[in-house]
């Protein structure tokens, strides 16, 4: 059958298309495509992104705790009973992910690593006929906002901080960037039919909308759908101020309940502040991650440019010099976090993560029936008299 396999990249609006996609999956489905969930016990688990399915194939076992082998027969099996003509999987862990590039000891061995991934990908999709589409954001870009996304979660995803200074952050980063690279890995190793792959730029996008531009790519235009005529917002980005908070606090080691507590308050206080979310680099950095990137840009350009729209190292918000925060608004921001953070809620929050986290491993059905539930809420959230595509 069709696969289509929408391999990211993070930070390029995947979020939005993936909730999306889960709150239309049954007029998907009537439509013959199959956005599918998986079932536990019997129990349907909506995964919002297949990231988990990504992180199966070199063995991370993470919820709901199935197997790469399991995750592909089901979705097959799916498939063919309704009689889909197209399956749809959406994870940026599909391109990024796994392998993790603090975790090798060199650019060889991440790229060994990741060859190995896609490898094991290709088993479970031989036979099929497999369609790949990326975004790629300017390299800038990108890391710009990676860093701030590390930042938020770094004690989530290590014990000990992944992001240190801004040029250490560069070098370790730099394999990443190298797009072309990573391009031909996927065209080497899966041999898709089509490959599609977008320059990330919002006043690029088809109606300024990647969920849009999806659409059109993925050729549902032409589909309504009940849910969501808008971008759908999903992550949470940090303001300035609080971001170099953020970067304190990672310096001390806590539990991950705790951390996820720390970032829902500097979230919530980063909704009430009139500072921008945007990182800039230092224009050293910048002028050497432009010499980095540019045969990979020349390349990217000669191999995959589509649309006519050409791969570049920045975009244009990355081209100004943003002034510095000073130590009194440090102070301060520091001193509104600590404030905030000693309320009630959340105390009470912690005890809501911490019995989410239980549930997921103790209570599996339960914890399926709370997503079920989350779910039809942002179904009457999200839910429009005038259906997208209208």
């Amino acid at each position: 059958m069709k696969v289509l396999l929408h391999i990211g990249q993070s930070k390029t609006g995947t979020s939005a298309i993936q909730a999306f996609l889960t709150l239309n999956r049954m007029s998907l489905q009537e439509a013959g495509v199959l956005y599918p969930a998986v079932k536990v016990g019997g129990m349907t688990i909506d995964l919002g992104a297949h990231n988990a399915v990504a992180d199966s194939l070199v063995g991370m076992s993470r919820f709901p705790h199935l197997n790469a082998d399991q995750y592909f027969s089901q979705f097959f099996k799916e498939a063919q009973r309704i009689d889909a003509k197209l399956l749809i999987l959406s994870a940026e862990h599909f391109f990024g992910g796994e392998p993790r590039i603090w975790a090798v000891a060199s650019d060889e061995e991440y790229f060994r690593l990741y060859r190995q991934k896609l490898e094991r990908l290709a088993t479970h999709l031989k036979g099929h006929d497999v369609n790949l589409l990326v975004y790629l954001r300017p390299q800038l870009d990108w890391l710009a906002s990676a860093a701030c996304h590390t930042v938020r979660i770094d004690r989530l995803i290590s014990d000990c901080p992944i992001y240190q200074n801004d040029r250490q952050f560069f070098e370790l980063m730099k394999p990443l960037l190298r797009y072309s690279v990573l391009l031909d890995i996927w065209t080497d190793v899966v041999q898709p039919s089509t490959f599609t792959v977008v320059p990330y730029a919002k006043n690029t996008l088809y109606e300024g909308s990647s969920i849009s531009d999806f659409l059109r790519h993925t050729g549902l235009e032409k589909m309504h759908f009940p849910f969501a005529n808008v971008d759908i917002q999903v992550n949470r980005s940090l303001t300035r101020e609080y971001l170099e908070v953020k970067k304190i606090l990672n310096r001390s080691p806590r539990s991950k309940n705790a951390e996820r507590v720390i970032i829902r308050c500097l979230e919530r206080l980063s909704e009430k502040s009139l500072e921008s979310t945007r990182y800039g680099f230092s224009e050293d950095i910048r002028r050497d991650l432009e010499s980095v990137v540019a045969t990979e840009n020349t390349r990217l350009n000669e191999r995959y440019r589509t649309d006519n729209l050409s791969f570049v190292a920045r975009g244009p918000e990355q081209d100004h010099e943003q002034k510095p925060l000073s130590e009194e608004d440090m102070i301060r921001a520091m001193a509104t976090f600590k404030r905030e953070y000693s309320r009630p809620r959340y105390r009470l929050l912690s005890l809501n993560y911490a019995s989410r986290a239980f549930l997921r491993v103790y209570g599996k059905p339960v914890h399926g029936a709370l997503h079920r539930m989350k779910i039809s809420y942002l179904k009457m959230w999200y839910r429009n008299d005038q259906p997208f595509g209208s």
